[in-house]
C-alpha cells in the first residue's frame, strides 16, 4: 500500500514538472523555441497570426498597428485594451520590451529582428503566406502549432474541421448557380492598374476549396498577387469578376465611366460584384469569411 501511494506521489510529480518546469521545444520557421508553461503575456507583429490567436480564444496583450487590424482585418475583435507596438514591419522593440511578453510571435517576414525580439522574450517565427504558395495548408499549420504553444488543441481541430466543412458547404450552394465560367479576382490600384489574386492567394486557395476555378494564371509573388493593367484583363472577358472593395463613390464613379472597362464582356454582361472588405492576407477566419462572400456574391450575379 505504501510503496503504492509512494509511486503515485512521483507519478504525479513527473506530470507537474514536465508541464510546468521543463521545457516544451516548439518548431518554427526559423529554427524551435523553448517555451516553459502556458504563455499569458502575448505580443503578436503580424495580422494573421493575431487573427489565428483570436480565434482560439487567446487575447493578446499587444499587437502591431491596432489601428489597422481594427480597419482591415476587424474579425476577430481585438479587445480594447490591446497595446499598439507600432507598425508590423518596424515594432516598437523598447516598448515591446517594456511590456515584459512571455511570448513574441512573428513572421518570417520579420526575420532581420529575429534575434533582438527573442532576445526580449522566446519568439516563434509562423509565417503563412512565402515561396510554397500554399496558405490554406500554412494556416491550418499555424494554428495546430497555436493548439499546442496555448494547450487548445481540441479548439484548433474544431477551427481547421469547421473551415472545411464550410468550405466544402459553400461550395455546394454554389455549385447549384455556377456555369462553367472562371473567375478572376482583382483589387484596383488607382484607375488604370489592378492586383490579381492568384496562385499562392487565400482567395485562390479558398475558391479551389469550393471546387470554383481561378481564370488567371500568370505568375505571382509570395503573397498570391501579380500586377497587371486593366488592358491586360480583356483576355480574360468570358470570366466572372470579384473586385475586393470597397470602392469609394469616386472610384466606382470613375470605373464606371472608363470606356476600357465598360467594354469588356465582363462588363456589359453584368458579371462583375464587387466584395466587401474583407482582409484577403488573413487565416482561417478570413478564408470562412471569404468563402461566405462568394457565395453571396455568385448567387446575385446568378439572380441577375
Amino acid at each position: 500500500m505504501l510503496t503504492r501511494i509512494i509511486s503515485t506521489f512521483f507519478m504525479t510529480l513527473c506530470l507537474l514538472l514536465s508541464t510546468s518546469t521543463f521545457a516544451r521545444m516548439i518548431q518554427h520557421d526559423l529554427g524551435e523555441q523553448a517555451l516553459k508553461g502556458i504563455p499569458k503575456r502575448i505580443v503578436v507583429l503580424d495580422w494573421a497570426l493575431a487573427e489565428s490567436v483570436l480565434a482560439l480564444g487567446i487575447q493578446p496583450l499587444a499587437v502591431a498597428d491596432v489601428p489597422g487590424y481594427q480597419d482591415w482585418v476587424g474579425v476577430p475583435t481585438l479587445p480594447s485594451d490591446t497595446v499598439d507596438v507600432g507598425s508590423r514591419r518596424e515594432p516598437n522593440l523598447e516598448l515591446i520590451a517594456s511590456l515584459k511578453p512571455d511570448l513574441i510571435i512573428m513572421s518570417a517576414h520579420l526575420a532581420p529582428a529575429y534575434e533582438k525580439l527573442n532576445s526580449i522574450a522566446p519568439t516563434l517565427a509562423l509565417t503563412i503566406y512565402n515561396d510554397s504558395k500554399q496558405p490554406y495548408q500554412n494556416a491550418k499549420r499555424v494554428i495546430q502549432t497555436f493548439g499546442d504553444v496555448f494547450e487548445r488543441q481540441q479548439a484548433a481541430q474544431r477551427l481547421i474541421d469547421d473551415t472545411a466543412a464550410k468550405l466544402a458547404t459553400n461550395g455546394e450552394k454554389v455549385a447549384q448557380w455556377q456555369d462553367s465560367r472562371s473567375f478572376i479576382m482583382i483589387r484596383f490600384i488607382g484607375d488604370k492598374h489592378v492586383r490579381i489574386h492568384s496562385d499562392g492567394s487565400l482567395m485562390n486557395d479558398t475558391i479551389a476549396a469550393m471546387s470554383m476555378t481561378n481564370g488567371w494564371q500568370g505568375p505571382t509573388n509570395s503573397w498570391g498577387f501579380s500586377s497587371a493593367s486593366v488592358e491586360q484583363l480583356a483576355k480574360h472577358q468570358n470570366s466572372n469578376v470579384l473586385i475586393f472593395g470597397p470602392l469609394s463613390e469616386q472610384e466606382q464613379a470613375t470605373l464606371n465611366g472608363s470606356p476600357l472597362w465598360g467594354a469588356m464582356a465582363f462588363t456589359r454582361e453584368q458579371r462583375v460584384a464587387i466584395v466587401p472588405k474583407v482582409w484577403t492576407f488573413g487565416s482561417l477566419i478570413a478564408m470562412q469569411r471569404l468563402s461566405d462572400e462568394v457565395v453571396t456574391r455568385v448567387a446575385a450575379l446568378h439572380a441577375q
